[in-house]
């Protein structure tokens, strides 16, 4: 049964005061009324300018505001104007970074710092041509034009990657964990992933500062028999990302970055993923973002911004997803109709949101901004999510949880135009010390501590 938190009244008059609730509110008394209808008439006599005032959100205020109030007031409309959401590339003061060099703490492995990288392997794209020097008798290279095949037995090698290729790629089997730096590099391969490790090691994949690199994949991929490759860049391990420098990942026939284990995002890190086809970062044991700048555009039907199969930890950086998919329509072995909505971020167990700023918005029919099978737990950071898109075949949401959710901290914003701003099938708790705002179709939900 749902539960919702129900403030008492002067509460709720005093967080509408703060912060208009509903557009309409012109004069910010809480109410949405004939008063509201003057102060829109002295604003247009008086010439002055309102942000209030411009109730149907074109940027003027005129009659037409005037006819827009009017069909709130008399039921006909309860117009909202969410939050401007877009991509956002602008720096992003993460302070100095502290990590464990403590051998004995379980997140020791995660950190390439940790490890004295012994061997250097350099890889030069070059057009139509790869060239791959300093490699020692355990690290064996094969090239095909510009296509780089690595097998390898040794421990603690660093590949150094360059140039620019439109028909190449990097592929991995490797028996130990192993790091992959990007250092000015363009690599499409129009066959599959751009790069991808068949190693279930630990893939230490870094950005090295000043540079800009370019991954991209193909539309079909040419699979090999018994192995998988799931996006531009694949990994049966774990992908750790790093680095001060800046990555492009776009995907056209899968999805951006994609691991079989898990996923972890480190402060400094500059990231923009564009998704035509799948998700824009998928982790099956979990993804962690710790920190940087991630960017997605994403558009594919039935697609994710994130996509975990486990648990999903957001706790620092700032992630702007802006998901324009449709609904995917599928026919199961039996005949009957599947569909597949597109979200900001799905996580099929826990989601945590400790710090950071998460901005979702989904423009899609039927999409969720989250969607949290198991609990969400939002104790601090900053969440903004908006949902445009209609109900074609199930209800629009900006955050779903089938569980429970609990929020104790930071600021927590959610707005689905067509939809429930939060739909929680087990107990919504929101813990004192809080103010907040909702509407009364329930199209937005907000709390600010």
């Amino acid at each position: 049964m749902k539960k919702y938190i129900i403030l008492a009244a002067l509460t709720a008059l005093l967080a509408f005061s703060q912060a208009m609730a509903v557009t309409g509110d012109v004069n910010t008394d809480g109410e949405v009324n004939i008063a509201d209808v003057n102060a829109i008439i002295d604003v247009i006599l008086g010439g002055n300018s309102s942000t209030t005032a411009d109730v149907n959100g074109d940027d003027e205020v005129n009659i037409a505001d005037i006819n827009a109030i009017i069909d709130i007031i008399l039921g006909g409309g309860n117009t909202l104007k969410p939050k401007n959401i877009e991509l956002d590339f602008s720096a992003l003061d993460e302070g100095t970074e502290s990590f464990t060099d403590d051998e004995d703490d379980e997140d020791y492995e995660d950190y390439v710092e940790n490890t004295v990288w012994v061997t250097t392997v350099n890889i030069a794209f070059d057009g139509e041509t790869a060239t791959v020097t300093g490699n020692p008798t355990t690290v064996m290279a094969s090239v095909d034009g510009a296509h780089v095949t690595i097998t390898s037995a040794a421990k603690r090698v660093k590949y150094v990657v360059t140039g620019s290729t439109g028909n190449g790629s990097l592929k991995f089997y490797c028996d130990r964990k192993f790091q992959l730096q990007l250092n000015g590099v363009s690599i499409t391969n129009p066959q599959g992933a751009a790069i991808n490790n068949q190693c279930g090691k630990s893939f230490y994949l870094v950005v090295n500062e000043g540079t800009v690199n370019t991954l991209c994949d193909g539309e079909n991929y040419v699979m090999t028999e018994g192995e998988d490759q799931k996006g531009t860049v694949f990994s049966e391990g774990q992908i750790l990302v790093s680095g001060k420098g800046t990555l492009n990942v776009y995907s056209v026939g899968k999805n951006c970055m994609s691991s079989d284990d898990y996923v972890f995002v480190r402060p400094g890190t500059k990231l923009y993923l564009n998704s035509t086809s799948g998700h824009g970062i998928r982790g099956k044991d979990f993804v962690y973002i710790k920190g940087g700048v991630i960017n997605m555009e994403i558009a594919g039907e039935g697609a994710k911004g994130i996509n975990c199969d486990s648990l999903v930890w957001i706790a620092g950086g700032r992630i702007t997803i802006l998901n324009s998919g449709a609904t995917r329509h599928e026919t199961d072995s039996l005949g009957n109709d599947v569909y597949t909505t597109c979200a900001g971020v799905k996580s099929d167990r826990n989601l945590t949101m400790t710090g950071g700023t998460l901005n979702i918005k989904c423009t899609g029919d039927d999409a969720k901004g989250l969607n949290v099978a198991e609990p969400f737990l939002f104790s601090g950071g900053e969440l903004n999510v908006v949902c445009t898109g209609a109900q074609k075949t199930v209800e629009p949401k900006g955050v779903k949880c089938d569980t429970d959710c609990t929020i104790s901290g930071g600021s927590f914003y959610s707005c689905s135009l067509n939809g429930r701003a939060i739909d929680v099938d087990g107990t919504l708790t929101v813990k004192e010390g809080y103010t907040t705002r909702n509407d009364s179709d329930k199209r937005l939900f907000e709390v600010v501590y």
